[in-house]
């Protein structure tokens, strides 16, 4: 255990830590620069997307650390649709809506911020954390979830922290303070066909129900990929 703690310790030294910038996000749909670390994914409207890509590729056999806060908007029984982050080996958004702009992604990885209740894809009644793999939005497929969590569409800021540990194959999501999801995998392997490389990427969609949805960038903690 110490091994490992001063590995990881080693790692995350040579890591690149930063303070991101907006402006390093490209910036598809309906997402708009708010201010100097929001982004506004979607107005609230109906039939909105938008999303934001980091521009700087990641290498998942190092550690990776995102701070981000998300605002999911104030309308609760009127509201939708949530907010997904998605890692895939280029910067592309995959089925809005419903997809949570994940869906149809192969090779990829999802982590929704569900706040509406479709039926058909399995969803709870609450607003709930899942991580899917491979564009598949029904949570039959998910690999961990649906885990539901208190209303997230009450006008706040939400802290969110996710967290890999490429010694452990851990990859942990916490949300407001507590532990919302935990995934044991060796995702360059199981998921990413042994290519380390990969994009990050956060988006939004509105339906007929709507709500504004912003994600608010605190801290990256990262190693950059070597281009191909």
């Amino acid at each position: 255990m110490r091994l490992t703690f001063l590995a990881l310790s080693l790692f995350l030294a040579s890591c690149v830590s930063a303070q991101s910038s907006v402006q390093e996000f490209q910036l598809g749909g309906t997402a708009r620069i708010l201010n100097d670390e929001c982004i506004r994914l979607t107005p609230d409207a109906q039939y909105a997307s938008g999303s934001a890509w980091y521009e700087k590729a990641i290498d998942l056999t190092r550690p990776f650390e995102l701070t981000v806060c998300l605002v999911l908007g104030n309308r609760d029984e009127l509201g939708a649709d949530g907010i997904g982050f998605v890692f895939h080996p280029v910067m592309r958004t995959g089925y809005r809506g419903e997809g949570m702009g994940f869906a149809g992604l192969v090779p990829s990885l999802g982590i929704e911020f569900d706040t509406y209740q479709n039926f058909h894809l399995g969803d709870p009644a609450g607003d709930h954390v899942a991580i899917t793999v491979n564009g598949q939005p029904h949570h039959y497929a998910s690999l961990v979830g649906p885990n539901e969590v208190p209303n997230l569409e009450d006008g706040n800021k939400h802290l969110l922290w996710i967290q890999w540990d490429p010694f452990r194959k851990q990859l942990t999501v916490q949300l407001d303070g507590k532990e919302r999801a935990l995934l044991q995998l060796d995702l360059v392997k199981e998921v990413f066909a042994g290519k380390a490389k990969v994009f990050w990427g956060v988006t939004a969609a509105t339906g007929r129900k709507t709500n504004a949805q912003d994600i608010c960038i605190k801290k990256l903690v990262f190693a950059e990929a070597q281009p191909d």
